[in-house]
């Protein structure tokens, strides 16, 4: 199975998290940042230059096949989903994503998937509502967590339901320092310096090699 969880490309197309991008990529969170899958949709040129999309492109007819051959497969709608969303097709992968929870209610790749398509599609509501339906049925998915407070910290400018979602998240993963880093950044986002430095040097309690968080404190703390 060849599925992702894919944010990159709504970094590349929101401006606002070009910061956010940097400081995760400095804490290498790979599970959620697949550079050549998912810069594939922004334009034609770029999807030539994606060696993933330009495979994808190649398989989409044989993909197509299948599901025509097997339509209650929610595995064959999956494969086909991935491939648009990889080429840039998002209504075609969105069409496919909802035939996939239709067919397999239960599937939290598939909604979290979802909710990246209807992101990218400026569909924020519906983004939101299906990371939720994937956290309800995966609650152990970090990633959905991000998926769903970048939603709500960048583009519908909510820190509060950002941090709200975040905290959600560490009652599942306790101590989880990446969720916790990014509580950090929507605290400071919201202007809450206390709790973003309070945060910070939460995260140094249990790991004090993460250079991410030390960074955000020193900084914080030479702006007094």
């Amino acid at each position: 199975m060849r599925g992702v969880v894919a944010i990159k490309d709504a970094i590349l197309r929101h401006k606002k998290l070009a910061a956010f991008v940097g400081l995760i990529v400095v804490l290498l969170i790979a599970a959620f940042v697949v550079i050549a899958l998912l810069q594939a949709h922004k334009t034609k040129t770029t999807v030539a230059k994606n060696p993933v999309a330009t495979q994808y492109k190649k398989e989409l007819p044989a993909l197509e096949k299948t599901v025509k051959e097997n339509p209650k497969s929610s595995d064959a709608h999956k494969n086909y989903a991935i491939a648009l969303y990889a080429t840039g097709d998002l209504k075609k992968a969105q069409s496919e994503y909802e035939q996939v929870v239709k067919l397999n209610g239960k599937d939290a790749v598939a909604y979290n998937n979802l909710g990246n398509v209807y992101r990218d599609l400026g569909q924020y509501q519906d983004a939101s509502d299906a990371y939720n339906k994937a956290i309800s049925l995966n609650p152990s998915n970090m990633n959905t967590y991000a998926n769903l407070a970048n939603v709500q910290l960048y583009m519908e400018n909510d820190a509060n339901g950002a941090i709200a979602t975040y905290k959600k998240g560490l009652k599942a993963l306790p101590n989880n320092a990446q969720l916790e880093f990014l509580l950090g950044l929507a605290y400071e986002k919201k202007g809450d310096t206390a709790n973003a430095k309070a945060t910070y040097e939460h995260i140094l309690s249990y790991d004090s090699s993460n250079q991410s968080a030390q960074a955000e404190l020193t900084a914080l703390q030479n702006n007094k």
